[in-house]
């Protein structure tokens, strides 16, 4: 397979992962170190960034199962950055669009999520939510392109799984419980503006909202419809975080989350 396609160059920090048994359904986060061909086939040197003593290892690119005849990328971009709302664009200083996963709520039976234990993450299926000790049971992705067991793991040690490929790029996949549903959301941060527009938006006072500093909205930009339903969506997604938040930490803090219908004319 041609490297031509694939948008990793050496020096690249990606993700990796082996059908070696023991090790299936782990992504392990690792530098290129040498891209190369042997015959027609595709190879990377990589070295492991949480395993530095293992050295240099070579793995091939796109490989096939015995008795399979389908190619599977083993590669992928290093995981998009986990964000809460409050938290999107602080400290960034790069010049394109960033991709960022922001998480609806608690986890949920049937969410599949990404478990990072012993310096790599492990791609599973949640199985039941304990929420007094914020405890989840989740299963491995099963034999034979995963080790198929289950354990126990801390909510903080959980992130959204994430599917990767040339032609989609990132998606969040659905839920195995039928629902058709996802546990997290992928959203672009805009372009920082540079000064100059910053100045021109100081002009436009009827396009800014009063104490709106922190909160970007597309209507700022655009008086679309499709702008005015992406800030609602985006509010929709804030709201939802919130009400985990203040779940998750129920014991510790005085604010009560309770819906507030509006009054009625």
């Amino acid at each position: 397979m041609s490297q031509i396609n694939l948008p990793f160059e050496v020096g690249h920090t990606i993700e990796a992962r082996s059908f070696e048994l023991g090790f299936r359904g782990a992504w392990f986060r690792c530098k290129i170190t040498k891209i190369f061909n042997k015959g027609r086939s595709l190879f990377y040197d990589v070295e492991y960034l949480d395993f530095t003593e293992e050295g240099i290892h070579t793995t091939k690119v796109f490989q096939k199962r015995q008795g399979e005849n389908d190619n599977i990328l083993m590669v992928r971009p290093i995981r998009p950055r986990q964000s809460h709302e409050n938290e999107e664009g602080c400290g960034r200083e790069e010049e394109e669009e960033e991709e960022v996963v922001v998480v609806h709520r608690l986890w949920k039976v049937g969410d599949l999520v990404d478990w990072w234990k012993d310096d790599c993450y492990w791609s599973g299926t949640v199985l039941e939510v304990r929420e007094e000790d914020e405890t989840v049971k989740i299963e491995l992705v099963p034999e034979p392109y995963g080790e198929g067991k289950g354990y126990d793991a801390m909510f903080k040690d959980l992130v959204p799984s994430l599917e990767w490929s040339l032609e989609d790029g990132w998606i969040v996949p659905f839920s195995k419980d039928g629902e058709k549903r996802q546990c997290a959301k992928l959203m672009k941060l805009p372009n920082e503006a540079d000064e100059e527009t910053r100045e021109e938006e100081k002009l436009r006072p009827a396009k800014k909202l009063v104490g709106d500093e922190d909160l970007a909205l597309n209507i700022m930009e655009s008086e679309s419809i499709e702008a005015a339903v992406m800030d609602l969506e985006e509010q929709i997604v804030r709201i939802e975080w919130i009400k985990g938040m203040l779940l998750l930490n129920s014991d510790n803090s005085t604010w009560i989350y309770e819906d507030y219908p509006p009054p009625s004319s």
